[in-house]
């Protein structure tokens, strides 16, 4: 089938290679652990039939082609593929703007454009191109629930990729103004759609992701629209109430997961397994996110109550971070030795988030440095997130934790009472994001797959928690039986779900 879909798509050979080039290989690994109608089924037979989808479809293909090679076949080549993409982008924003004019165009069609363009401008690094092609799609996207509800292709198929895209934005946004933040946190209200009801027991990995997603976007929004200047109390009372849903919802999730585990994990491959431990890794981040916020009883301002010992209450969530990343990055090698994707080139929030909040706030030194290890040991592209431009921004930012610290034993950095100025204060953490994610330039990400090793020493191995016992069965679905890494992976989990 893709031989023949390869073999009869438009354009010339060089298109035609690169459409197959993303057939067999990006849109697997755009997928992820979890099946995706729309990058394996939707985009593939829309594709063949709207120019703006084809081109675009090339293009992030070409981006993966250069990005997946371990060595740069010489820089003129690189270049010139990289150069290739480019040419499919503008030919693809071509195409849509033309069929607009004409007044021809589905807004369908526009609307998976706009995921296309979100995806390769993130992917390039083109970080405000991303967020106003989002935007435009959440228009459209509210646009379209106006005028017809219940359209199951844009509510299982669309909307979901919409939301993780708004998710994985935090990054970019975080750089933005408090207005900004906030205009933004309204316009995510539009992609939720029906509210997911969490029942008891999850009945799919893909509905325990979806309800994970709806929590996290309900959560972020709150981020957002809170000053950080005010205490709890004095923030809008909307907020309050959007932040006691989700937290609860939060809470109902990890109910929810277990029980779907200690029912349904016998019968998971060892792929959906891995797609599970990425689900508990975002929710411990997110259940840390939302617990160490202060309370209503505290007058502090929100960032001067979040101090490093509201963190250590949730030491053994960082660790379950750290060894569930560990597993699957271990896996994503495995694969990449036998010839199977290995998962480094997604549209979607992974691992690089999760390891970059544990080395921004984890108190204990050894936690964040294997924290540092794992996001350099597999470079990855994640949305908006690049391991390594990541890592270099995490350094940076604890080089100034460092001279800030020096400072204040030198008596320099108090205030005028004083006392020590916290160092939160001091460096506002998104004057080192807006360096690094807030310029309208494109960010240099070539050379990711050769960035030097860390100056720091690998940790010690970390032993994973004990077992449950529970085991996927790979006959049922045709799966290769599991290599260590992926046992280790489930025994992780397992473990994980066994402390909570």
């Amino acid at each position: 089938l893709i031989q023949r879909i390869s073999v009869h798509i438009a354009g010339n050979a060089e298109e035609k290679r690169g459409f197959d080039f993303f057939l067999r290989n990006t849109a697997a690994e755009l997928s992820g652990y979890y099946d995706s109608s729309f990058w394996e089924k939707l985009i593939l037979a829309a594709s063949t039939q709207k120019p703006s989808l084809r081109h675009a479809v090339i293009a992030i293909g070409a981006l993966h082609q250069v990005f997946s090679r371990k060595r740069p076949l010489t820089p003129s080549a690189d270049d010139q593929k990289t150069q290739f993409a480019l040419n499919q982008y503008a030919k693809a924003i071509g195409a849509l703007r033309r069929s607009l004019s004409s007044g021809k165009e589905e807004p369908l069609t526009a609307l998976m454009s706009c995921i296309l363009f979100v995806s390769f401008d993130s992917l390039r690094g083109w970080f405000e191109s991303a967020m106003v092609h989002l935007q435009s799609g959440l228009r459209i996207l509210r646009d379209m629930r106006r005028l017809s509800t219940g359209n199951h292709i844009i509510e299982d198929n669309i909307a979901p990729l919409f939301m993780r895209l708004s998710i994985q934005s935090i990054i970019y946004v975080d750089t933005r103004s408090a207005h900004d933040q906030t205009a933004f946190a309204k316009k995510l209200i539009n992609v939720s759609g029906k509210e997911i009801v969490i029942s008891e027991e999850f009945e799919s990995l893909e509905e325990a992701r979806n309800a994970l997603a709806q929590a996290a976007n309900g959560l972020f929004r709150v981020f957002y629209m809170w000053n950080g200047d005010l205490p709890v109390v004095l923030q809008p009372t909307e907020s309050l109430a959007i932040f006691d849903k989700y937290t609860s919802q939060l809470s109902l999730w990890n109910l929810a997961f277990e029980k779907f585990m200690v029912s349904k994990s016998k019968d998971l491959t060892s792929r959906e397994v891995q797609g599970a431990a990425l689900m508990k890794i975002h929710y411990t981040t997110a259940k840390i996110m939302a617990g160490v916020r202060p309370d209503m009883s505290d007058m502090r301002a929100v960032f001067e109550a979040m101090k490093a010992q509201k963190f250590l209450e949730y030491l053994d969530d960082f660790q379950i971070v750290i060894n569930l990343s560990r597993s699957l990055i271990a896996a994503a090698e495995q694969d990449a030795k036998s010839g199977k994707p290995p998962l480094t080139f997604s549209s979607d929030l992974g691992l690089i988030g999760p390891l970059y909040y544990v080395c921004i706030n984890c108190p204990t030194v050894s936690i964040r440095t294997a924290a540092m290890e794992l996001l350099l040991r597999c470079p990855r592209r994640e949305g908006m997130w690049n391991s390594v431009l990541v890592a270099q921004m995490i350094q940076q930012y604890w080089e100034l934790e460092a001279r800030h610290k020096e400072a204040q034993e030198m008596g320099v950095e108090v205030d005028e009472f004083g006392f020590p100025v916290p160092f939160k204060d001091t460096f506002d953490r998104r004057s080192v994001h807006f360096a690094f994610f807030g310029r309208p330039t494109e960010m240099n990400t070539t050379g990711v797959s050769h960035f030097p090793p860390p100056e720091i020493a690998p940790p010690e191995p970390v032993r994973p928690p004990p077992s449950l016992g529970l085991r996927s069965n790979p006959a049922t679905h045709g799966d290769t039986p599991r290599q260590d890494p992926e046992a280790d992976a489930l025994a992780v989990l397992e473990g994980a779900i066994a402390q909570e």
